[in-house]
């Protein structure tokens, strides 16, 4: 890992649940000085090193990373169709700890202070056996973690800390896994990178080759009582779909994070994702619950009930004024909402989301009868009955179908919000 730090989040604002989400990126070139793959850097709030704490504190600094990459930046947006080296704790080598994205795209560091231990090494041979790719982290030569070393797929070798032992550590390196490719941290400059390249390493990072960047989003906080539930309802007794869609569907956030998630983990379909419920079943119970717990771990707030509330009352109306098409129509009064929530242009968020075309053309050219529906919502929200009319539904109609979704949004958000 090299260490620099990614900018610790500013504090979440209670008033509207939302946040600045920072990840921090560099570049990790070949030979050839062409950009292959990326890491994602990171460090603990208010530190003014990137040396991370120990024990939970890191977890929780890893758990934002991953939640922040998948659920609010999706991979496409930060990597392209490179890959992503991200540093994990001991915790997710284990299995205490859920690995929520796919192994498709990222290479799995393990960071030089977790003890190359039995349990470890178990870990390690079932993530490879999964599909992850492994990546050992800082090595200078420690005789404990060459066990780790024969397992990986990179070896990353820091050559500030190696120093003179540098081409010492990397023949000891391919001597005990000859196909595992080596990368060079710490590249300061010309002088560095071919004294590296000349002692046959394949992989180069440092701030010689790019210094890091910081990428910010804004993200709307999940409500950390209705992850509670639904950690509850899909690890205990089988609950069935409906019930979870319903528990998702209540969190504007966590519905959000979900429809990212199953575009940025490429577990979609190649016509895109039409409905909350579609992403629901292919990301599916176990992957949905490693998604939840790991945004417990990385922190998340209650939600303002006001805005959960329109937000709710938004998605159930237009559902109901488009029964033909309910589960997309809901998914756009969905979006809708949280665009307001946070302030963000339609298509904007769509191309965050990566839903399918039926979906873009219903929020942001109110095309269909979803898009129809959520013309007329808007409209009674704003007290303009010409433009009900003109988008195809009587202002009694759309005024029936916001009141009940209003009462069923009241009672839904007081019955979440409910301590358990």
């Amino acid at each position: 890992m090299d260490a620099h730090p990614l900018a610790p989040p500013a504090p979440v604002d209670e008033a509207t649940s939302r946040s600045p989400v920072r990840v921090g990126r560099q570049g990790i070139y070949d030979t050839e000085r062409r950009l292959v793959a990326y890491e994602l850097l990171f460090r603990n709030h208010g530190r003014a090193s990137a040396e991370l704490a120990e024990g939970a504190e890191q977890d929780h600094a890893t758990s934002q990373v991953i939640s922040a990459t998948f659920g609010d930046f999706g991979v496409e947006q930060i990597a392209g169709d490179r890959l992503l080296f991200i540093n994990l704790t001991r915790g997710f080598f284990t299995g205490a700890l859920p690995i929520p994205c796919s192994p498709d795209q990222v290479v799995l560091e393990l960071l030089e202070n977790v003890e190359v231990d039995d349990e470890v090494l178990e870990g390690l041979r079932r993530l490879r056996a999964q599909g992850y790719r492994i990546a050992i982290d800082d090595f200078i030569g420690e005789e404990g973690r060459l066990p780790a070393v024969a397992l990986a797929d990179y070896v990353k070798i820091d050559v500030e800390a190696a120093g003179d032992d540098f081409e010492r550590v990397l023949v000891l390196a391919r001597e005990h896994n000859p196909t595992a490719l080596v990368v060079v941290e710490r590249i300061e400059d010309d002088a560095l990178f071919a004294r590296c390249l000349a002692a046959g390493a394949d992989l180069f990072q440092g701030y010689g080759l790019q210094r890091p960047v910081t990428l910010e989003a804004v993200s709307l906080t999940p409500s950390q009582l209705v992850c509670l539930r639904l950690v509850r309802a899909l690890t205990g007794t089988d609950a069935p779909l409906h019930e979870i869609e319903q528990l998702v569907a209540s969190d504007p956030a966590l519905s959000l994070r979900v429809l990212k998630t199953v575009s940025s983990a490429a577990a979609g379909t190649k016509s895109g994702i039409t409905s909350l419920r579609q992403a629901i079943v292919l990301l599916g119970r176990q992957q949905l619950c490693s998604w939840v717990v790991l945004m417990l771990l990385g922190g998340v707030t209650s939600v303002d009930t006001e805005a959960l509330t329109m937000v709710l009352a938004r998605a159930a109306a237009c559902s109901r004024l488009a029964p033909q098409d309910a589960d997309l129509a809901y998914t756009v009064g969905l979006l809708s909402g949280v665009a307001t929530v946070l302030g963000m242009a339609e298509d904007e968020l769509v191309d965050t989301t990566g839903v399918a075309q039926s979906v873009r053309a219903a929020l942001v050219h109110r095309r269909g009868p979803a898009g129809g529906a959520l013309r007329a919502v808007l409209a009674y929200e704003e007290d303009d009955p010409f433009v009900i009319t003109d988008a195809g539904h009587a202002v009694y109609e759309v005024s029936r179908a916001y009141l009940t979704a209003l009462s069923g949004a009241m009672v839904t958000v007081s019955s979440v919000l409910e301590r358990p």
